[in-house]
């Protein structure tokens, strides 16, 4: 693992392959009055962890951003109101995804094996633009939704850092198919984050460090592109009237072939889910009275 120091409290505990799943790109804030680390990855745990943090602060309850956060030493630990009880019990975390029953069985066994994860129960909430003070540095929260009800970016200064978790930039694009996501939040949350003026931008997964607004909102509005991609595949598959079945069974998000094995069926149910009802508003696609959905 790389070490990538931003600025001069912010170092980027950069994860294997640069941060791709299954692990992530970490970041340690060193102040003069405490230190924080944000979502303890893979790698943090494969290390054999951290010297003790004043803070954990996490940007959303996903297996993947709180993978190391049992070989860290932290007095206090944080995540949004509305995830924490995902980082709370791995039951919690559970219900984030809203698996079916035997879905649920065969990923919470890779949970606790492959992630490590267990109950955090001491974890609290933290709300929209609440400050973490450090002495000369704090961290800012930005709750961004979609990806998960309580995803969060962290704005760091004065070093000019924002870290933007799962707004990862990558060529997959946004990512909603979990039973707490939503597409539409998402959106908004990309013209949110458009916004943010930063000298670096850090993200958890693929990308780490990109530097400049200039190139961030290039890679940005490319990321978000995707969402209106997957609508006109969508449309394009309803050529003629098909169940929802039918189109889980085809697929939306990922490629053939990749589809995972635990969760990879609720994902493409929940996404199609949301751009089916995304596109019905927009009166692009009708729904027949036997069920099936065609364009219109």
């Amino acid at each position: 693992m790389t070490d990538v120091e931003v600025g001069p409290h912010v170092t980027v505990l950069t994860g294997a392959a640069n941060g791709k799943y299954p692990d992530g790109n970490s970041v340690l804030i060193e102040g003069s009055d405490g230190t924080v680390l944000i979502d303890p990855s893979l790698t943090v745990h494969d290390r054999g962890g951290i010297r003790e943090v004043d803070r954990v602060l996490i940007s959303h309850a996903h297996e993947d951003h709180i993978a190391g956060l049992s070989a860290v030493r932290a007095t206090h630990i944080h995540a949004h109101h509305d995830d924490v009880h995902g980082v709370r019990s791995l039951d919690g975390l559970l219900s984030i995804y809203g698996l079916a029953p035997r879905e649920a069985a065969e990923f919470r066994v890779e949970l606790a094996t492959t992630f490590h994860i267990g109950d955090v129960p001491n974890a609290t909430g933290f709300d929209d633009d609440d400050v973490f003070d450090l002495g000369d540095v704090t961290v800012r929260v930005l709750h961004l939704p979609g990806h998960t009800r309580g995803h969060s970016a962290f704005v760091i200064e004065p070093d000019g850092v924002a870290f933007v978790g799962d707004v990862d930039l990558s060529s997959f694009g946004p990512y909603y198919g979990d039973h707490w996501s939503d597409l539409e939040d998402f959106v908004a949350s990309i013209a949110t984050v458009r916004e943010l003026d930063a000298r670096h931008y850090v993200t958890f997964h693929h990308k780490g460090v990109v530097s400049g607004r200039d190139e961030f909102v290039r890679q940005l509005d490319a990321f978000g592109s995707i969402i209106g991609q997957r609508d006109e595949r969508l449309v394009a598959m309803l050529d003629r009237p098909r169940t929802f079945a039918e189109l889980v069974h085809d697929g939306l998000i990922y490629r053939p072939g990749t589809r995972p094995p635990s969760f990879g069926d609720a994902v493409e149910r929940r996404s199609i889910e949301l751009h089916l009802a995304r596109l019905r508003r927009e009166g692009v696609v009708v729904a027949h009275a036997d069920g099936r959905f065609e364009a219109a």
